[in-house]
C-alpha cells in the first residue's frame, strides 16, 4: 500500500529524533513488534500524510500509544484519524499504561488486525 510522504525535512528530522526518544510504553511495544516478530514489518515513528505516527504496518495499520497529553488534542488525534481512514488506513490507539501493564493483550489485539486487513486484501 503506498502513502503520500510530502513533508518537510523538518519533520523527518523530527520523526528520526522521536526514534531515539520513544516514551515507555512505545518502548514496551517496540520490543514485541520489531524484526517482523508479528509477521510483518513494523516501522516506527513514521511521516504518513504529514503527521507522525507512532507505528506503521504497511498492510493500512497505524498504532498509537497515548500518554496523559492526549487527554487535551482529541479533536486534533481525531482529524488525524480521519484523514488516514480517508486512505483506508486503520488507527488503532493505545493508552500508555494499557501497553505496559498488559502487553500481551495488545499484541494480540494488533496481530487480529493484521489478519484482518491481510484478508481484505491490504
Amino acid at each position: 500500500m503506498a502513502y503520500k510522504n510530502k513533508c518537510s525535512k523538518s519533520k523527518l528530522a523530527y520523526a528520526k529524533k522521536m526514534r531515539s526518544n520513544m516514551t515507555s510504553g512505545e518502548k514496551a511495544l517496540w520490543k514485541r513488534l520489531c524484526s517482523k516478530k508479528i509477521g510483518v514489518w513494523v516501522y516506527p515513528q513514521n511521516v504518513m500524510y504529514g503527521y507522525i505516527v507512532d507505528f506503521w504496518i504497511p498492510c493500512g495499520i497505524v498504532i498509537e500509544v497515548d500518554g496523559p497529553h492526549h487527554n487535551s488534542r482529541k479533536a486534533y488525534d481525531n482529524k488525524r484519524d480521519k484523514v488516514f481512514a480517508k486512505h483506508g488506513i486503520k488507527t488503532m490507539r493505545f493508552s500508555d499504561s494499557a501497553v505496559k501493564n498488559n502487553t500481551d493483550a495488545v499484541v494480540a489485539l494488533i496481530k487480529r488486525q493484521v489478519m484482518i486487513q491481510k484478508r481484505m486484501g491490504k
